[in-house]
């Protein structure tokens, strides 16, 4: 795919023979590398702002076409930059390349969220096993604290726990795993959470999983995230019957 793209965009000729030449002629733009516009963002950001814009039109069934030229343009950014960002979201799966049309949109399917769970309630629940030992007991009252209520009453919902023992798990698998597929569903769960008002409801589950966790009794905590990860289908579900009331479809 990288060779692909240095052939689109003129920096590597293949000739009729198929043989491969760097074109010595061509040389990058300024705005092949800089910024255009002055958007304030980091640049380490871009992938989490455009994943999301990407992930909204998934979940409405959007199977759009992305031109690189344009999308530059609209996010203020260079070629190489957005080349780069789209690159690595066809690897996390939101996008593909499709050779002179540009990158296509994956519109959401219900079949692939119910085997990415199957898969995720699989590799967390070890990853959570791997990681008793790693746990700090003060982090996990950080966590405890970040998933209940303000002064104010109001509920809070901090989801880093997940990542939290993957990344303790010590399992470069599951985390490869996590990192190259989660991104999509954790923005999913995540929207899903917010849309259909059940963020108390997520927070007092986290709560259950952490307060097991500080007791060290492993089987609840581990029956509680069991629980916690399977209650996110019917949440997108609820999501789904709503974005479909509101964008009903015309015969």
């Amino acid at each position: 795919m990288a060779l692909e793209n240095l052939i689109n965009s003129n920096y590597v000729i293949k000739g009729e023979n198929g043989r491969l030449t760097i074109n010595t002629k061509r040389k990058a733009k300024k705005t092949d590398h800089v910024s255009t516009v002055d958007s304030g963002l980091p640049q380490r950001n871009w992938d989490e702002v455009i994943s999301e814009d990407i992930i909204h039109l998934s979940i409405k069934g959007k199977s759009n076409y992305l031109r690189e030229e344009s999308s530059a343009q609209k996010y203020g950014i260079g070629r190489t930059v957005i080349r780069q960002v789209f690159n690595r979201l066809a690897g996390a799966g939101l996008i593909e390349h499709v050779p002179r049309r540009g990158w296509r949109v994956h519109p959401f399917r219900e079949q692939d969220m119910l085997d990415y769970i199957d898969i995720r309630e699989t590799l967390e629940l070890k990853a959570l096993k791997l990681a008793r030992k790693h746990l700090d007991p003060e982090h996990l009252k950080v966590l405890l604290v970040a998933n209940s209520p303000n002064s104010k009453g109001k509920a809070q919902l901090n989801n880093e726990l997940h990542s939290y023992w993957i990344e303790k798990s010590g399992n470069r698998y599951i985390r490869t795993f996590f990192a190259q597929f989660g991104i999509y569903y954790s923005y999913l769960f995540s929207y899903s959470t917010e849309v259909i008002s059940v963020v108390e409801t997520k927070a007092k589950e986290h709560r259950k999983i952490l307060r097991a966790l500080l007791k060290k009794d492993w089987d609840a905590a581990s029956k509680a995230l069991k629980e916690h990860i399977r209650l996110q289908r019917p949440n997108v579900t609820k999501l789904f019957e709503r974005i479909a009331k509101q964008h009903p479809k015309r015969n």
